[in-house]
């Protein structure tokens, strides 16, 4: 087990983390992310696609322990993974979500990531090792902590990287599927 740190230390913007190339990463979650709230936001998987998708993003993180997603989070839900602490260890990539009955899980990822990132609850530690980041996502209504999320850097740019290969596989897939409408409409 790596040193734990009070994340609270550590709260910063996207814009202000010191991580190269870190605001084009929260850039993507904030505005481009399949199936979240933005004007950018071009693509919608299905609830099937996207649920395969979010599966792969855990197994290929080695996530798929380290991961709930639940219906509703309650303030114990967090000691599952040690995340209720005030000082954490950063280095221990997990995350308990909340999950809207309108949503599959993927869409519940990226809803409580971009939600993080645009009220300004990341918290960034800088290592050696690494950078690792600890979203908290809160519903200000209720008020209560609905999301916590600790990853790598790596960790986030793969994901973006699966679900970018998936939604480009989705075009091909499209384009072709069309190609094959015209040659039999003519």
């Amino acid at each position: 087990m790596s040193k734990k740190k009070n994340y609270k230390e550590c709260n910063t913007t996207p814009f202000e983390t010191g991580i190269r190339g870190f605001q084009n990463i929260a850039k993507y979650y904030m505005y481009y992310a399949p199936n979240i709230d933005s004007a950018q936001s071009q693509k919608c998987l299905s609830d099937s696609d996207a649920d395969k998708l979010f599966d792969k993003m855990l197994r290929q993180t080695g996530l798929n322990q380290k991961a709930k997603v639940i219906k509703k989070v309650q303030k114990t839900s967090f000691n599952a993974f040690s995340l209720n602490e005030e000082k954490l260890d950063f280095e221990n990539s997990c995350m308990i979500i909340d999950q809207y009955n309108s949503e599959n899980r993927l869409h519940a990822l990226l809803r409580h990531i971009r939600n993080a990132f645009a009220h300004g609850n990341i918290y960034v530690w800088r290592k050696k090792r690494g950078n690792y980041i600890f979203f908290v996502d809160y519903d200000k209504k209720k008020d209560k902590v609905t999301a916590r999320i600790m990853v790598s850097e790596n960790i986030l740019k793969l994901w973006k990287a699966i679900i970018e290969e998936q939604l480009e596989i989705e075009n091909e897939t499209l384009e072709e599927i069309q190609e094959s409408d015209l040659l039999t409409i003519h």
